[in-house]
């Protein structure tokens, strides 16, 4: 690699000027295609194209709250006026049934007694104009009577109808007619009264809320006329679904990445230039960084829009930016860090020698980071489809930039890059000698305590299993009020049912079906409809759809059909999410391995070391298992909420990647005193000295990056910046500067073994 390397800086030496202009280049063309990106983002997270029973991709589920009663003249006049203005698919839900009810009963009745008085009056050979009124009377009782239990005890028309609407139907009074029926009374007083499994999922126990459903219509222009109109009503009502949700996470999420990205920058600037104390050494990588940021996002658009003809989940964009920004500070910090200690009269010498040493590292930490992401890709998760493809394509132009584009400006500023600091002595270093002498003393100490405090964490980490609970990470809205309004009010989640449907029904027990599923600790209500040779068996769960409890729920009820040996299919959000979970926690072990398996393959090619690449693997996976064990205290126990495997799966992918950075930095540069001839002691500290300070520097520049995430105000992007935060900040200042360094102490030759026999001659 070295030979390669030297050839290598000598080529970028020669042509610095050129690599430039093709930098520049590309980046002035990327910048009309970057900002498409955005206009290809999914903000969905429902995994459906609604969050309803009904799947239409623009439905919006409208939750109505009202304090009294929802069938008053004030609410009912609410749903006449979107009912006139909006296309609806069952607006006003229940009076659509009220309606289809009342028409059908009224003929119904007005048949069934028609017939039955026709056949009276001929056995009493009378007419209607010769019957005496109490015969008649006498006759219309006893037949209002007999339709009335007839209808009550029929399976086909589910209703209770009042005497006394019989008899006016029988008798013609106008006020029995449906139009009037549905002009003048509630629905406290109607005198046709819905079946419980018609109501139920479309109005609460008390009539204090009601959903119901707008058809095709913008959300926004539906949010602006429902909280106009529904005041003037005195209505307290609130649209949601699906297109609520992902309004509201696209808002919250352009807003907070943009906001992220600005204090990561901010970052990055004053800690870059607190460490070289210079103006033009602190904006150098963020010129570097905006760059490379412009060329990817116009690659994404390319592969994503015009090759894959798909789209990218929300939050990776604001991830891959986030995460190009902190690799892309570790990679030209860490290159401009060796070339300060590297800097002779000649700097162009300097810079060659720099890309060589930094160069190495560099490409070593950038394969495995790249490597990683790629596996993740390959795994085709829920949600994280996108994420492997952009951020592995994000740091392949970090990388490239990092060894061409950034020694190329080198070359062409010189030491004008440290303006006014020219001296290439770092004053902490006498801090980290000491800290070196500190580690050897106490490394059996240190050794232990880190595997005790891992052994703690690894038990929360093989227990706990993250669920995919979105809506409890996804930024305070009316839309997301809705949807725990809706479960609190209803005592169950009307909004999204498990939607069964059984073939080959003959010989079916549907009553037994039934009754098992019904009888699931977490099921409300069970709703059974025959069509089409098929039984459709509609359940609510009492837990709101997204939360682990309705998984466990779903896979309870899927569990129970599997042993029914029946033909079914299960549609609806559980079954989506419940998929996903069971495919992101199973295929963590695999994740783990996969990563492992790769780090340990790519460094003992370039270490030729046995010991040094699987203590590395599991040195990561402890970092891993801290970081989420942290994670999970926070804002599980502490804060309340949802831990989501999303966050596990990334973190897994970038410590395994990203995490291989800071500790190749050390190792690598204890490698080359090692060939220079130092003992292992004195290779470790002179390591130390040289590259502690930045491994900690460009670590905690990386977690401020990515703790910045915790300004965007949307839950779920918070939680995974503060995961990778966190293991970050282990990796690079507990692991390499104490855990590190204690362990190559007690291995001594077996660093190496059994490769770099020039060990064998140093001790």
């Amino acid at each position: 690699m070295e030979s390669n390397l030297e050839k290598f800086s000598n080529i970028v030496d020669k042509h610095h000027k050129k690599i430039i202009f093709i930098w520049i280049a590309i980046f002035l063309i990327s910048i009309p295609i970057a900002v498409h990106l955005f206009s290809i983002v999914s903000y969905n997270v429902t995994g459906s194209s609604s969050g309803s029973t009904d799947s239409g991709s623009n439905n919006l589920q409208l939750i109505v709250s009202v304090s009294n009663n929802s069938f008053s003249n004030s609410t009912k006049a609410f749903f006449e006026n979107i009912s006139n203005n909006f296309e609806y698919n069952n607006i006003t839900s229940l009076y659509s049934i009220e309606y289809n009810l009342i028409n059908s009963s009224y003929y119904s009745i007005k048949k069934n007694a028609e017939t039955a008085l026709n056949a009276a009056y001929s056995k009493y050979n009378l007419t209607p104009q010769t019957i005496p009124k109490a015969l008649n009377d006498t006759l219309i009782s006893k037949i209002a009577n007999e339709i009335k239990n007839q209808l009550n005890n029929s399976n086909v028309i589910e209703h209770n109808s009042s005497y006394e609407f019989i008899v006016g139907i029988i008798k013609g009074y106008y006020n029995s007619s449906p139009l009037y029926v549905i002009n003048n009374y509630n629905y406290t007083n109607y005198p046709i009264i819905p079946s419980n499994n018609d109501t139920v999922t479309l109005i609460n126990y008390n009539h204090t809320t009601m959903i119901s459903t707008v058809k095709n219509s913008n959300y926004s222009f539906v949010e602006t006329y429902i909280n106009k109109f529904s005041k003037d009503y005195g209505v307290t009502a609130y649209v949601t679904g699906s297109s609520g949700l992902s309004s509201n996470i696209e808002s919250e999420t352009n807003f907070g990445t943009l906001l992220a990205i600005a204090i990561g920058v901010l970052m990055v600037v004053i800690i870059t230039g607190l460490i070289f104390k210079s103006p033009i050494a602190a904006f150098v990588p963020l010129i570097i960084y905006s760059v490379d940021i412009t060329i990817a996002f116009s690659v994404f658009y390319i592969i994503y829009h015009i090759i894959l003809n798909s789209t990218v989940s929300f939050f990776d964009p604001a991830l891959a930016a986030i995460l190009m920004l902190g690799i892309s500070t570790d990679y030209l910090v860490y290159m401009l860090y060796r070339f300060k200690q590297e800097l002779k009269d000649n700097h162009r010498e300097s810079v060659k020698v720099s890309l060589r040493g930094a160069g190495a590292a560099i490409l070593v930490s950038g394969t495995t980071v790249v490597l990683a992401y790629s596996i993740l890709s390959g795994f085709n998760l829920a949600f994280l489809g996108s994420t492997g493809i952009l951020d592995s394509t994000g740091v392949i132009i970090v990388l490239l930039s990092a060894i061409t584009f950034m020694p190329a400006i080198l070359i062409s500023l010189g030491k004008k890059v440290f303006y006014p600091n020219f001296k290439n002595g770092f004053s902490f270093e006498n801090l980290f000698s000491r800290l070196a002498h500190f580690d050897y003393k106490n490394r059996y100490f240190i050794i232990s305590i880190f595997v005790i405090i891992i052994a703690i964490f690894a038990y929360f980490f093989i227990v706990y299993q993250p669920g995919l609970n979105f809506i409890g990470l996804l930024p305070n809205s009316n839309s997301k009020t809705a949807f725990y309004l809706a479960t609190n009010n209803f005592k169950f989640d009307p909004i999204d049912p498990l939607i069964i449907t059984i073939t080959n029904t003959k010989n079916l027990n549907q009553t037994a079906i039934y009754n098992s599923i019904a009888s699931i600790n977490g099921v409300k209500y069970v709703k059974l409809t025959n069509e089409n040779n098929s039984l459709q068996i509609l359940t609510y769960l009492k837990p709101l759809g997204f939360s682990t409890p309705a998984l466990n729920d779903y896979n309870n009820i899927n569990n129970y059909l599997e042993k029914s040996h029946v033909n079914y299919n299960i549609s609806g959000l559980q079954v989506f999410l419940g998929s996903a979970v069971k495919n992101m926690n199973g295929s963590v072990p695999f994740l783990i391995l996969s990563l492992g398996v790769m780090i340990f393959v790519v460094l003992f090619i370039i270490l030729f070391s046995v010991y040094t690449p699987l203590r590395l693997v599991l040195l990561i996976l402890a970092n891993v298992i801290a970081a989420n064990g942290i994670t999970l205290l926070i804002f599980h126990y502490i804060l309340s909420l949802p831990f989501i495997s999303i966050a596990q799966i990334f973190l897994i992918t970038s410590i395994m990647g990203v995490g291989v950075d800071y500790d190749i930095f050390l190792v690598m540069r204890i490698r080359e005193y090692v060939k220079e001839g130092k003992n292992n002691f004195e290779a470790i500290r002179l390591g130390l000295i040289k590259s502690g300070p930045i491994v900690a520097s460009i670590g905690i520049i990386f977690s401020m990056v990515f703790l910045s995430l915790l300004a965007s105000r949307v839950p779920i992007i918070q939680e995974v910046g503060f995961i990778v935060a966190v293991g970050i900040l282990i990796d690079s200042v507990i692991s390499v500067l104490l855990i590190v360094p204690s362990i190559m102490f007690v291995l001594q030759k077996y660093n190496w073994w059994p490769g770099l026999k020039e060990y064998e001659h140093n001790k």
